[in-house]
C-alpha cells in the first residue's frame, strides 16, 4: 500500500501501470470475508479510497458488506476507532 501511494504521488516510473497491476492483485488475496490476505484492511480502503477506475470500484465495492456490518456495531470511541469508522463512511459515500 505505501508503494501504492507513492507511485500515485507521481514517485517511480510508469504509475498508471504499475497501479493497475498492484490493485488488480487484491482479487486475487481476497479473503472471502470483506478483506484481502496480506494487505492491511484499513490501510488498503484508504489507499484505494485515493484512486479510480473499474477495478478500484469492484474492490471498494467487495469490502462494503465488511465495512457496512462494521459500522452498525457500537464502536470504541477511541481515535483508531474513529479513524477507521472514516474511512468507512468515506468509502461507503463514494459507492
Amino acid at each position: 500500500m505505501s508503494v501504492w501511494r507513492h507511485l500515485s504521488a507521481g514517485g517511480l516510473s510508469k504509475p498508471r501501470a504499475r497501479l493497475g497491476d498492484g490493485v488488480r492483485i487484491l482479487s486475487e488475496h481476497r479473503d472471502g470475508k470483506g478483506g484481502w490476505r496480506r494487505f492491511p484492511f484499513h490501510y488498503t480502503l484508504l489507499g484505494l479510497c485515493e484512486l479510480t477506475g473499474k477495478v478500484v470500484a469492484e474492490e471498494l465495492q467487495y469490502a462494503a458488506p465488511r465495512l457496512e456490518r462494521m459500522l452498525r456495531r457500537r464502536g470504541r470511541g477511541d481515535l483508531s476507532d474513529i479513524r477507521r469508522r472514516a474511512v468507512a463512511e468515506r468509502v461507503l459515500s463514494g459507492l
